[in-house]
């Protein structure tokens, strides 16, 4: 049997095995799971969508308890409200707009921002929370197709620069005036940890979705893993076969991976962007160079432990270039399936050592 809650005008981007429903956020998260979980029929399918941080959220789970679903949401909303540069208030709003003044902030903020800074150095800066002041130049969502002059981009190119962001003790920040930070190439990917720390313990298993970020924690009902779909990115916009239990975006996958107690990330070309003058404009840009990436690469996924780690990293390789990417996720343990634009699908090692089915 399934339980239903609905939560409306939300539509779910995941394929999901058997039938979907939604239930609504609310209430504080709880510091120790509720005992009733231990009667729950472990093969009880609860299913909720929601919206945080421009993107549909779909989380299944498997003999939760009554209260997950809702503590989910709850801390869903907790981060959104900490991390989101667009959040009035939030962390990383104030740390925008102290115009170089320090920032105390909460401490899992401040350790999200070590972890960037970490990452930033392991992609040689391919990965940068300090490239918001290039971001903020186009407008790949606002519909007006908006994109900088070269004299703006230049300009902006030296703010880029995560090395000038300094955490000191006691959680505190200090961000150079003019500098910005964004949050968007990893904050889902911590969040998506998080939620699946929070739902150990309290289910047998779930399947936790956040755009392209997919967290497969334990395994389902009968004991196999998640079969978990990689995006075609000539097909943006297909459907998505039967049988499949998630698929890393909302389309039809070009392959699958199976994964019990792992993330599995992919970002692509294909995402966002705006046609002018028949050039297409997709929104990953270089660090380097305040452009869309103009590397061989269309997608990029890797298989992780931390999806914060593999949020960064899938952003990262598509700058870098499938040469680069695959060196880079071989070297550091994370297995890695690249596709390049012209439809070639390379993987490192690790990938072909974990499993990888093609569906062409």
């Amino acid at each position: 049997m399934k339980k239903t809650a609905v939560l409306s005008g939300l539509m779910a981007l995941t394929l999901l095995l058997g039938g979907c429903s939604a239930q609504q956020a609310g209430g504080e998260t709880p510091t120790t799971p509720p005992a009733a979980a231990a009667t729950v029929d472990p093969a009880e399918k609860t299913t909720g969508v929601g919206f945080y941080f421009d993107t549909v959220v779909t989380i299944t789970l498997y003999g939760a308890d009554d209260t997950l679903m809702e503590d989910i949401w709850a801390a869903c909303k907790r981060y959104e409200n900490m991390l989101s540069k667009t959040v009035e208030g939030s962390d990383v709003s104030r740390i925008n707009n102290a115009h170089g003044q320090t920032v105390t902030v909460d401490a899992e903020t401040w350790n999200v921002l070590s972890e960037a800074k970490k990452l930033n150095r392991l992609t040689g800066g391919a990965f940068a929370i300090t490239i918001a002041p290039l971001t903020a130049q186009w407008d790949f969502t606002g519909g007006t197709n908006r994109m900088p002059t070269d004299e703006e981009r230049i300009a902006a190119l030296p703010l880029v620069d995560d090395e000038q962001l300094t955490l000191g003790e006691n959680n505190t920040v200090t961000l150079p005036a003019g500098m910005q930070i964004d949050l968007g190439g990893i904050a889902k990917g911590y969040i998506a940890d998080q939620v699946a720390a929070l739902v150990r313990g309290r289910c047998s298993g779930a399947m936790l979705n956040f755009g392209g970020n997919v967290y497969a924690v334990g395994t389902k009902p009968d004991g196999s893993a998640y079969r978990v779909g990689v995006q075609d990115p000539d097909e943006p916009n297909s459907s998505i076969p039967t049988g499949l239990m998630s698929v890393t975006n909302s389309s039809s996958p070009i392959g699958v991976v199976s994964v019990i107690d792992r993330s599995v990330v992919t970002s692509g070309i294909y995402e966002r962007g705006f046609t002018i003058d028949g050039v297409r404009y997709h929104h990953i840009l270089s660090p380097w160079t305040g452009l869309p990436s103009d590397s061989d690469l269309a997608s990029a996924t890797i298989i992780a432990e931390s999806s914060m780690d593999a949020d960064a990293l899938a952003t990262a390789c598509i700058v870098l270039g499938s040469e680069k990417a695959l060196q880079l996720t071989q070297e550091n343990g994370y297995p890695a399936l690249m596709i390049l634009r012209d439809g070639t699908v390379m993987m490192n090692d690790l990938m072909k050592q974990w499993g990888y089915t093609s569906l062409r």
